[in-house]
């Protein structure tokens, strides 16, 4: 019999659930009969020992007690060392997860063969990978690695809703934090963005209480305990419990015995607000960038979920209803809405997996009544890029956070190649929404092999997919479709010529800042201007932007700079989608060429200004004289019109005949792909479009 559970692998508890037989996830009760088992392993002669027990030898001072290596997950530099044997993150949490597993089997009294596992959502590549070898480790099928706050937001929306919910799903755990943006609706339960700190956690409301107890002893007596591991893991214990108890009642004391003195000392529910603040307040600033990064104002809101047993402190519903104005939900556990959750969808994946249980057909009528589940990368995906002018390297993101998965996305990269020798590509993938490339992870350094020689640039499609785990993977094709060879190499240790600019030699290509100059007139409103954002975001998808900046100009009336020149994907595609028609006129006396002059006149390398053009410009001599301006200087223009725009106006502004162009509409976006791949493959080239 094939039995799937959802299991939340927390920072400082775990727990694990199934299907039962009337079709409702429910939690699986340990070997001590309870709900949850603490994520704490302690070794005895050798041997781990996980859970209640474990926990119970921590809080006695055992040195071979270990916890938070949750925390740690994906740090290849962690190491638990006990009777001369070391253990990784993944160990112990393998066996945590064996732990699981093993008291489920003897509750169910059956074999336990897969199961979906929870992450923080702002769990990194490297933690999903590790996260996952931990499941295998312990003996199961990993079906998929889900996020958190959408495992809770499953549960959630199991009920069924008369009309569509949005909810912000908080997750305060034990050792991290988690905040989505989630909307629930009949059919689905849709991610729309997230963020998070998974070093961010109830532990860090412990450590307030224990400092702060800590300090009011040593100020007293002159000395402290904090050098003393067998009573710092005691005083962890208390402080622990004395945050549980301020949520319970207004006020709580708490004990030190050192050196001989025995001191009690009290803290109201007041008192450790104040001093939590800075720790709320960090959970508030990540929720206002969600509602940011998803475009929502608070209004939009219909209430906040409450996932992870830290939320039941007070403190925490008395700033979130006074900032945002909307219901806290507390209709499921905050403990065990995780893990139920990850139940469901375990059973949704071994239906639409065509894994059944072969001999129960008794979750079905749940399964049928399952809702689809759409969730979003939480970190954005790059590739480390020299800048314009070669002064420095920076993170050059091909697909922004937020972005729906599974995601793929593929980005041409020019490579000068020899004809006696094997040619080769290096690419560092970054992680992360950051400029500078060491303040994001470096996720794996790829290198493509057997590239073809061209005497032009040989240009290679790199594919970057998130799978439906939040995993990477990485692949490469020519131009020609032919695919590369791709071997993941280890990291260097030394990336700190990663803060210094690149030699000389490395900036095999000649860079590229080029200008969109879109009509913003009236004409443009609707479905023109919808396919112009459609055909110059398909641009920014097919240019190397590891060695070509974009910018957005809109015109019509007036000119308005929407986006400088950058590399960052996010912020080009960003600047075209709020692009507005009429938003700077809504007639064609404007026109783009002086402004872009400016603009470019200083950059080195190649220069482009592409137009896009519909109707005819009213001032068209100043017009032509301008962009002939901008010819004199080296600064290329490419126009493209359609509907009622001028072709021999076109090609005026154009620096060669061949760079004009009148196209139909529903043709607007093959026209600019193919001028981003003629571009990427030679940027000197101007016969983009015969």
């Amino acid at each position: 019999m094939r039995k799937a559970v959802g299991i939340d692998l927390g920072t400082t508890y775990s727990a694990i659930s199934i299907i039962g037989e009337d079709g409702l996830p429910r939690i699986i009760k340990n070997s001590e009969g309870e709900r949850l088992t603490p994520s704490v392993v302690y070794f005895e002669d050798g041997k781990p020992i996980v859970g209640k027990e474990a926990k119970e030898m921590q809080a006695f001072g055992a040195e071979a007690a270990v916890s938070l290596f949750k925390r740690s997950m994906g740090d290849t530099n962690y190491r638990f060392f006990v009777e001369d044997k070391e253990y990784t993150p993944v160990d112990l949490s393998t066996m945590v997860l064996s732990k699981l597993k093993s008291d489920a089997e003897s509750e169910l009294g059956e074999n336990i063969t897969h199961a979906v596992i929870t992450v923080p959502a702002y769990f990194s590549d490297f933690q999903r990978r590790n996260t996952k070898t931990a499941g295998e480790n312990a003996g199961f099928t990993v079906l998929r690695i889900i996020n958190e706050p959408t495992a809770a937001a499953i549960a959630f929306g199991s009920n069924k809703f008369k009309d569509d919910t949005t909810v912000l799903v908080y997750d305060l755990g034990g050792g991290t934090f988690d905040i989505s943006l989630i909307k629930i609706s009949k059919e689905e339960v849709e991610v729309i963005a997230t963020a998070g700190n998974h070093e961010l956690g109830g532990k860090d409301w412990d450590d307030v209480i224990l400092r702060y107890f800590a300090s009011l002893f040593e100020e007293q007596y002159g000395e402290g305990p904090f050098l003393y591991s067998v009573l710092i893991n005691d005083l962890r214990v208390k402080a622990e419990a004395t945050k549980i108890a301020l949520s319970n009642k207004n006020s709580s004391s708490f004990s030190i015995t050192f050196s001989g003195k025995i001191v009690r000392y009290e803290i109201n529910r007041d008192k450790f607000a104040q001093l939590a603040a800075p720790l709320t307040e960090a959970t508030i600033s990540l929720v206002d960038q969600v509602l940011i990064d998803a475009n929502y104002q608070k209004e939009d809101i219909d209430g906040i979920l409450f996932i992870g047993g830290s939320t039941r402190m007070p403190m925490i519903e008395d700033i979130l209803s006074k900032r945002y104005d909307c219901p806290i939900i507390k209709s499921i556990d905050p403990d065990e809405a995780v893990a139920l959750g990850a139940a469901i969808q375990a059973n949704i994946d071994m239906h639409t997996r065509s894994i059944p249980d072969p001999e129960s057909h008794k979750n079905q009528t749940f399964f049928l009544a399952s809702k689809t589940i759409k969730d979003v990368m939480s970190h954005s995906l790059g590739i480390v890029a020299a800048n314009s002018d070669n002064s420095k390297y920076l993170n050059s993101i091909i697909i922004p956070k937020n972005q729906p998965i599974p995601s793929t996305n593929s980005k041409p990269y020019k490579l000068q190649t020899g004809s006696k020798i094997d040619n080769q590509m290096e690419v560092y993938l970054t992680q992360g929404e950051n400029e500078r490339p060491l303040d994001n992870q470096i996720i794996g350094l790829y290198r493509f092999s057997g590239i073809s020689h061209n005497k032009n640039n040989t240009v290679i499609n790199v594919l970057y997919e998130y799978d439906e785990n939040g995993i990477i993977q990485v692949s490469g094709k020519e131009s020609n479709g032919k695919s590369l060879n791709c071997t993941k190499e280890p990291i260097p240790e030394d990336l700190s010529w990663l803060d210094r600019a690149p030699e000389l030699h490395q900036k095999s290509t000649e860079h590229l800042s080029l200008y969109f100059a879109i009509d913003l007139s009236g004409s443009m409103s609707g479905h023109p201007l919808k396919e112009a954002r459609k055909a110059a975001n398909s641009f920014v998808s097919n240019i190397d932007l590891a060695h070509s900046s974009i910018g957005v100009i809109g015109v019509s009336d007036k000119v308005k700079i929407f986006q400088s020149l950058t590399q960052n994907s996010k912020k080009i595609t960003n600047a075209i989608n709020s692009m507005v028609e009429g938003s700077t006129g809504y007639c064609n006396s404007g026109q783009p060429f002086t402004e872009a002059y400016k603009l470019l006149e200083k950059e080195k390398g190649a220069r482009f200004i592409l137009v896009l053009a519909d109707g005819v410009w009213s001032n068209q001599e100043h017009a032509i004289a301008e962009a002939k301006r901008c010819h004199k200087v080296g600064i290329d223009v490419i126009a493209i019109g359609f509907g009622s725009a001028d072709e021999q106006f076109l090609k005026d502004i154009s620096s060669l005949d061949e760079n004009a162009l009148f196209t139909d509409l529903s043709k607007l976006t093959e026209s600019f792909t193919k001028i981003a791949q003629v571009l990427t493959e030679n940027t000197s080239s101007m016969q983009m479009l015969r």
